[in-house]
């Protein structure tokens, strides 16, 4: 068995038990900040409130599984040892996105143009971005072998099916509060970040894994496809 399998094993039987003061934790915090959220867009935006109270729930619980299993919030987790300027620029970009969007919904240019339907599209495709990045996070964690994650469904859909979801996530947010400033630095700051993260992340693995995932790419698109 190779090293890459024997870590990866060993991460399995790390995370196979139940962590239960970190489940704990995780709920606190995330029931803790659901209320928050209620509150806030029950002042701010009584008449408005529903659409992003359930933006942020799906956020909230989003994150909270993802804290829970130990993931890294905003990339894949195949490269534990990530680039930390890419992955603070990220982070940077992405929490700053809410605060953006929220003051652009209900303080800044205030569009409400066929109010609810885009909103609800995007809610809609935030919720499949979050659902394809849970499905890939638990197929990787549920593998022991790195030919196993490459041949596994996600990974056959698209070669970073995690990024996928994320990218989805990314033009969800300026759609369900119709931003178009948030659109704005979603293309000009979040499409660099998240291309140079898919190109940091491709060399650390072709470098760890050697032909395995060279081969994989030449017959693996980045674009997802639904059949194979």
């Amino acid at each position: 068995m190779s090293a890459q399998a024997i870590t990866l094993k060993g991460k399995a039987k790390q995370k196979s038990g139940i962590r239960w003061g970190r489940l704990l934790w995780t709920i606190f915090v995330v029931l803790y900040f659901i209320n928050f959220t209620k509150n806030l867009f029950a002042d701010v935006a009584p008449g408005r409130a529903a659409i992003p109270i359930i933006y942020f729930v799906l956020w909230l619980c989003w994150l909270g599984v993802e804290f829970y299993l130990s993931a890294l919030f905003f990339q894949s987790s195949l490269v534990p040892r990530f680039n930390p300027w890419l992955k603070a620029s990220f982070a940077v970009y992405f929490y700053g996105l809410q605060g953006l969007a929220g003051w652009d919904a209900f303080g800044g240019t205030q569009l409400h143009f066929l109010y609810p339907l885009f909103n609800v599209l995007g809610l809609l495709l935030f919720a499949a971005g979050i659902a394809i990045r849970l499905w890939a996070l638990l197929v990787y964690l549920r593998t022991k072998d790195r030919n196993r994650i490459l041949a596994s469904r996600p990974w056959q859909m698209s070669r970073h099916p995690r990024y996928v979801g994320m990218l989805l996530i990314m033009f969800a947010i300026p759609l369900v509060f119709f931003s178009p400033w948030a659109m704005l630095a979603t293309v000009v700051i979040g499409l660099p970040l998240w291309y140079l993260s898919i190109r940091f992340e491709e060399r650390k693995l072709k470098s760890q894994w050697g032909n395995v995932y060279e081969d994989y790419c030449k017959t693996t698109p980045l674009r997802p496809r639904l059949r194979h």
